[in-house]
């Protein structure tokens, strides 16, 4: 019988790489910071993407925003909600400092992160937050970061109010008509006179409206470049620094860093001809007093209403939210003024935000004074509403989205790559609801998609709870015969191959 010798194959197993990113934040926006910022996103770019053993998830950076709150830390929201995700395995952080400065923030949110097996590690410190140890030193360390933050931000406020009692203001920004030289500010001839216009116009009985309107028309712009608008007309009338005198302290920063203003929490200081006035304190007076008068005499038609006035804010531009009677819809004031190409967020029905608003009260009727006892703001955004508390806790609420017409997550998204056209949504009695291309009658090819086909796609990329995803991170939806591209609003793509 032959001899047979068995040989033992080698099957190479791959390792899988660890999906590993990172955050770096500076806090205040100067070119020495920026170049510190893009020096960190080069660094732990290169770090990652040179380790055999690791797969570059990206690098996430905030610039110009504070650690003491993560509320407006863009980045390191993502940066979350990735790893949440399944995106991310691990993530490096110069510091504990650069990560969170407040205790609570930090630990709540390594913690969080530790029960789905992500790691975060903290260079200067050579923390793993994953460690047995870790989470000791993090409370520890965090502790000390955000007692020295309070500090310096005490000691920065000290110096403040102590500028203000001598009549010294801490703001060198300049009003509309005004411009600041160095020591004080000058006066722009040219705007001067459209303040002055604004002032003679309103006392002879036009509204800022139409102020504003004409001012439009001429082609007179504010500061920014924009046209002068209704607020701004009334903000103009209303401000106090056009007769050279300027009330400093009018806002003040809250313990939980919130920006309010001042109605008797702390003093006030008014400070006399600290510049050349454009109008005189008659005619302010005057403007005042009508502005007050006219207030008086529209009376609030709607008084269910006015628990919610005047606090709600779009997450997308930061500006008002108001109600608009004829649709019963709370609509972005930039968006309905300058368009969605302007501000891209969407309006929420009266109905949704009122549930949201008992949900977080607890009961169904409540008066204004006690809604605006507990919430300061509530911010709306694609995928969820916030309820920030004037205890500084936020509550969060995911946004409705049912599919009907005015409420699908999917509006002004889907586009044609053939023609780049917008798909419309219809119905088909074999197929159910369909998108189809507004130039498929001859002038384009392109076949149409079942919306069953485009929840399927969003489910794989966003998840199940997709709806308020699509509207807040996907800018645009491409559909061709072949493929399917969901652009993000970061410039991430992602394409899914159709069947």
């Amino acid at each position: 019988m032959p001899r047979i010798t068995k040989i033992e194959g080698k099957r190479t197993i791959e390792k899988s790489k660890k999906k590993v990113a990172a955050y770096a934040r500076v806090s205040m926006e100067t070119d020495m910071l920026h170049h510190s910022l893009s020096t960190q996103i080069n660094y732990y770019s290169t770090l990652i993407q040179k380790n055999p053993d690791w797969e570059y998830a990206g690098v996430y950076a905030d610039e110009g925003i504070t650690g003491r709150n993560t509320r407006h830390r863009n980045e390191f929201n993502r940066l979350i909600e990735d790893c949440k995700n399944g995106k991310i395995d691990m993530i490096l952080v110069k510091s504990i400092s650069r990560f969170a400065r407040n205790t609570v923030d930090l630990l709540n949110t390594v913690r969080e992160l530790k029960a789905i097996g992500i790691n975060v590690y903290f260079e200067r410190e050579n923390i793993n937050s994953i460690s047995s140890e870790g989470e000791l030193l993090l409370t520890l360390l965090a502790s000390f970061a955000q007692e020295e933050s309070r500090s310096t931000s005490e000691n920065v406020k000290w110096g403040i109010r102590k500028n203000f009692e001598k009549g010294i203001a801490n703001s060198t920004k300049a009003p509309y008509g005004y411009r600041w030289d160095g020591e004080k500010f000058r006066i722009i001839k040219d705007q001067a006179e459209i303040v002055k216009e604004i002032f003679r116009r309103y006392l002879d009985g036009e509204s800022a409206y139409s102020i504003a309107k004409n001012l439009a028309e001429h082609g007179v712009r504010g500061q920014t470049g924009n046209p002068i608008e209704q607020t701004s007309v009334k903000l103009i009338l209303a401000n106090p620094s056009y007769t050279g005198t300027r009330l400093l302290q009018k806002y003040y920063i809250s313990e939980n860093q919130t920006r309010k203003r001042n109605k008797g929490e702390l003093p006030m200081y008014l400070v006399d001809d600290m510049y050349e006035p454009i109008i005189s304190e008659e005619i302010h007076e005057k403007a005042l007093e009508i502005m007050k008068k006219r207030a008086e005499s529209m009376p609030n038609k709607n008084p269910k209403l006015t628990p919610l006035s005047g606090m709600v804010k779009c997450g997308t531009c930061g500006r008002s939210i108001s109600r608009r009677k004829s649709s019963g819809r709370w609509v972005c004031n930039t968006r309905e003024r300058k368009g969605k190409t302007v501000c891209s967020s969407r309006p929420i029905t009266e109905n949704e935000l009122k549930k949201a608003a008992i949900k977080i009260m607890g009961k169904e009727d409540f008066a204004r004074h006690e809604f605006q006892s507990r919430i300061e703001e509530v911010i709306i955004y694609g995928d969820r509403l916030e309820f920030m508390h004037t205890s500084g806790k936020i509550s969060s609420i995911k946004r409705e989205y049912s599919g009907e017409r005015g409420s699908n997550p999917y509006l002004c998204k889907i586009y044609c790559s053939n023609c780049g056209d917008i798909l419309y949504r219809t119905k088909w009695s074999s197929e159910g609801k369909v998108w189809i291309c507004s130039k498929t009658c001859g002038a384009c090819n392109a076949s149409y998609i079942k919306e069953s086909e485009i929840i399927e796609i969003s489910k794989h990329f966003l998840g199940e709870d997709y709806k308020g995803k699509v509207v807040e991170y996907i800018d645009k939806i491409s559909v061709s015969n072949d493929n399917v591209k969901f652009i993000y609003k970061d410039g991430k793509v992602k394409i899914w191959q159709r069947k």
